[in-house]
């Protein structure tokens, strides 16, 4: 009858876990987000009947946990968003961009500071939303079911003594230098549970308090179950002391509004790998082995006490029985501890090898982007090159003509001058002539005269004589 019992407490506990890991994804998390969300976005059905939150109203360039503030509290690095849908969507969740949505919102009822990545060196802290596809375990913290690679341009990176300023937003690294930071700096993602919370230790507190040089004070978290305390909280005098935050209580999550709100149905497929998203289904199935762990020792626990009544009104003879079945009931737990530290091992070591080979992966991805832009300056730098060659090549042709056009140039005035220089030569020649005729015939001219002169004279001589004899 006992072993039926063990059984029976076994079987049920095996069903109630298979029906938590199989409960469709939209079903895990209650009204009150649909409801809350609707003034300030819109709901969409991407796929398997689940519903994602789209904000709206925003500038092409916003991104998640960018318009804030960072707070060290009891539960590590909190993320106070000055937006007025923050206190939901930055505390419970995931954010993933989609290609063609853009920037979506996952719900889930698991409660965080932050749900953010973390990079960061010597020099620079940068941070991104976590990608749906983290989980958060208690015994192992951040695991991933689904190999993603967070792009560079969704990190923002700020320098140490800025990191806590109240307008972080103006110290961001500008996109064109972003990728060079990141190439730097080395993931840190680290998260654990506290006093039955998620704490968020991305960044330890005394290297940011190191390195900006600043007196950063620890805050208290107050938990409210009325967002409208939130917004009064942030215009009272102990909100330096002191950060009210909403934590969903079991009415809140368990409250059914999806037909409160329009849900948009989109027949465009999403980039988001549903069947990969299993946000609080391993938290529920923690949760639930818990549970019923302590029911079934509760269960045992009374079958023990009754079976210690039952055995004091029996005989003596009876006691061996006693041994034996306390004996089989011992190793039969015993087994089930072992099977269950078996099956813990094994899923460990499961986990660490997948982010074992997402390590590999991001860093084989990181590679190939390296190469990737080395090439593309050497290609460029070829281009460059080529492009300084054929300027220089122009560059002669052109100061080759142009000294071809100059010689000949010369050339031609050599020629003109040449020319001038020959008829002036002709014109001096003939000039020469012309004067030496001139001349020759002025001397004819004056022999001619003196000729004609002395002719006369002889000729009145004659007769001179003639008359002279006449008389």
């Amino acid at each position: 009858m006992k072993k039926l019992l063990l059984t029976t407490v076994f079987i049920v506990f095996a069903l109630s876990a298979n029906a938590d890991a199989n409960t469709d994804f939209a079903k895990r998390v209650g009204g009150y987000f649909y409801t809350s969300l609707t003034p300030y976005g819109t709901w969409i059905e991407i796929g398997f009947g689940t519903p994602v939150w789209r904000p709206t109203m925003i500038r092409k360039s916003w991104a998640p946990y960018r318009m804030g503030q960072w707070i060290y509290t009891d539960y590590g690095w909190y993320w106070d968003s000055y937006e007025d849908f923050g206190y939901i969507t930055y505390h419970y969740g995931r954010w993933y961009y989609d290609d063609y949505y853009g920037w979506i919102w996952i719900p889930d009822y698991e409660w965080a500071p932050a749900w953010v990545d973390w990079r960061y060196d010597d020099d620079y802290i940068g941070w991104a939303p976590l990608s749906p596809y983290a989980l958060f375990s208690i015994n192992i913290g951040i695991h991933y079911t689904y190999d993603y690679y967070v792009p560079y341009n969704h990190w923002n990176y700020v320098k140490y003594n800025h990191f806590c300023d109240h307008n972080v937003y103006n110290y961001y690294v500008a996109p064109k230098y972003k990728y060079r930071v990141h190439n730097r700096t080395k993931v840190r993602t680290n998260y654990s549970y506290y006093d039955g919370r998620v704490r968020n230790e991305g960044v330890d507190f005394d290297r940011i308090r190191e390195r900006s040089g600043r007196n950063i004070e620890r805050r208290n978290i107050v938990s409210v179950n009325d967002p409208n305390e939130i917004t009064r909280e942030k215009i009272t005098k102990t909100r330096d002391k002191e950060i009210r935050t909403y934590f969903a209580n079991p009415d809140d999550i368990s409250r059914d509004g999806l037909r409160d709100v329009k849900v948009e149905r989109k027949d465009r497929k999403t980039t988001l790998e549903l069947n990969k998203v299993e946000l609080g289904r391993d938290r529920t199935k923690e949760r639930t082995t818990e549970t019923k762990k302590d029911e079934t020792r509760e269960v045992i626990r009374n079958d023990r006490e009754r079976t210690n009544v039952e055995l004091n009104k029996r005989e003596k003879t009876e006691d061996t029985k006693k041994i034996n079945v306390d004996l089989n009931r011992n190793k039969v737990e015993e087994e089930r501890k072992l099977q269950e530290k078996r099956e813990t091992e094994k899923r460990n070591s499961e986990i660490e090898k997948r982010n074992n080979e997402q390590i590999k992966r991001n860093e084989e991805i990181k590679r190939q982007e390296e190469n990737r832009k080395s090439e593309e300056r050497k290609r460029i730098e070829e281009t460059k090159r080529n492009e300084q060659i054929q300027n220089q090549k122009k560059q002669e042709e052109e100061n080759r003509k142009r000294n071809e056009i100059n010689i000949q140039k010369k050339e031609s005035e050599r020629n003109n001058t040449r020319i001038s220089t020959q008829n002036n030569d002709r014109k001096e020649e003939q000039k020469n002539q012309n004067y030496n005729s001139n001349r020759n015939t002025e001397v004819k001219r004056n022999d001619s005269n003196s000729r004609n002169n002395t002719n006369n004279t002889n000729s009145r001589n004659s007769d001179n004589n003639t008359k002279t004899r006449g008389r």
